[in-house]
């Protein structure tokens, strides 16, 4: 009992670490500085507290020891020919190394660090829909100060932004057809796309906490989950509960399969030209996210191709900013993973990352696994869409993917 209890608080700690690793506004405040250091420090004791107490039920210690040397070794020959921001690389490492071991703690249905985080996402998607509400649109609670925010800084200038007792920040608003200015719900994250991308991961965590292969319908915590990601008006996120539906609804009832492909060949082609039409309003009414999220897919190919095997090396910013056009001189942040890891890493690096996807997809079609080939298939499209390259809930992810058949064999 108490080694349950133990275990629970470690993978609490640690998946709040990964909460705000993962684009917060905490990070994002040039007060707290320090704060990085702190998180990455007691991400570490909190593992290895975890990994000390579950250690006997560790599963298959050899392969996680091989795995662990392999990934070292690889990333050791990488590091090598590609010595850029070395220390800031060494230090990922370590977490990826961890994380191998982390990964193997299990919780019920899911490694117990992916099961608390998903848990803390939900908590955080009740708390900021109401917020949202209530300080947001109706305003009935007004904002308790502001706090500096660099994540949008220009040539160092930061701007300020209204806080709500540092549990909910406003960082974004929208200007929507016949509605007009509104505020986004971002929640605890930098953006609108964050705060989706996060909401996102925790649904799909959550459509596998009973089971991988069975469909026992929603319940509340994926309805508030759903809630949380229309409020951000993200239109990734939009795009990922459409696809996730149409899948469910496919698979449902298989002797009308033909049927309902013929039929949702028109919904589609409406959905399709909807989807346009958002993304033609985004930049019609808001900023030039659009163009600059089109821009980026160009630019990371451009630099994977000037350094195709190693790429220009593991967090070198200034390589995709040398290939963005003048006109973007002010807006140099990147949105999407896939060529950021293709421009970065290389064929070298990417290797690792599309064996984990193909791993996945591969133990989700061999075990009949329908929830689980969901959860492989939105973490790749938020890859291809959404700014987290080398954030720890990725990693976490990939490492599951990498040994997900342990999950199924028993179900």
């Amino acid at each position: 009992m108490k080694k349950n209890i133990y275990s629970g608080i470690c993978a609490y700690l640690l998946a709040m670490i990964i909460i705000v690793n993962c684009r917060s506004v905490w990070l994002s405040n040039p007060n707290w500085l320090n704060l990085n250091n702190i998180t990455y420090i007691l991400f570490i004791l909190g593992s290895i507290t975890l990994i000390g107490i579950n250690i006997s039920s560790v599963n298959d210690l050899n392969k996680t020891i091989l795995s662990s040397v392999f990934i070292f070794l690889y990333f050791f020959v990488y590091f090598i020919f590609r010595p850029i921001g070395l220390t800031q690389n060494i230090k990922l490492l370590i977490i990826v190394m961890i994380l191998i071991w982390v990964m193997q703690v299990k919780g019920k249905n899911l490694p117990l660090i992916l099961e608390a985080y998903a848990n803390l996402m939900v908590f955080i998607a009740v708390l900021s829909v109401i917020m949202w509400i209530l300080c947001s649109l109706i305003k009935v609670i007004p904002p308790t100060g502001t706090i500096p925010f660099n994540w949008t800084a220009v040539n160092g200038v930061h701007s300020f932004i209204p806080t709500y007792g540092h549990i909910y920040f406003e960082t974004q608003d929208i200007n929507l057809p016949f509605i007009g200015n509104i505020i986004r719900n971002t929640a605890v994250f930098t953006e609108a796309p964050m705060a989706s991308l996060n909401f996102c991961i925790a649904f799909l965590l959550k459509l596998n906490e009973n089971s991988y292969k069975k469909d026992s319908g929603i319940s509340k915590s994926q309805i508030w989950l759903i809630i949380a990601i229309l409020s951000t008006f993200s239109t990734t996120g939009y795009i990922l509960l459409i696809l996730i539906f149409f899948i469910k609804w496919l698979e449902a009832d298989k002797k009308y399969f033909i049927y309902k492909l013929i039929f949702v060949i028109p919904v589609l082609i409406v959905a399709i030209l909807g989807i346009n039409l958002l993304i033609g309003q985004r930049t019609v009414y808001g900023t030039m996210s659009t163009n600059l999220r089109f821009d980026d897919y160009r630019v990371g190919i451009i630099t994977f191709f000037q350094n195709p095997f190693l790429g220009a090396g593991l967090g070198n910013s200034d390589a995709l900013v040398q290939n963005m056009g003048n006109w973007r001189i002010y807006m140099t942040g990147f949105s999407n993973s896939i060529t950021e890891v293709l421009a970065q890493g290389g064929i070298y690096v990417s290797l690792i990352y599309a064996y984990s996807f193909i791993k996945g997809i591969y133990y989700s079609f061999k075990y009949k696994a329908l929830n689980g080939f969901i959860l492989v298939f939105g973490t790749l499209y938020l890859f291809c869409t959404t700014i987290f390259s080398y954030q720890y809930i990725l990693i976490a992810l990939l490492i599951l993917f990498i040994d997900f058949k342990i999950y199924f064999n028993h179900r």
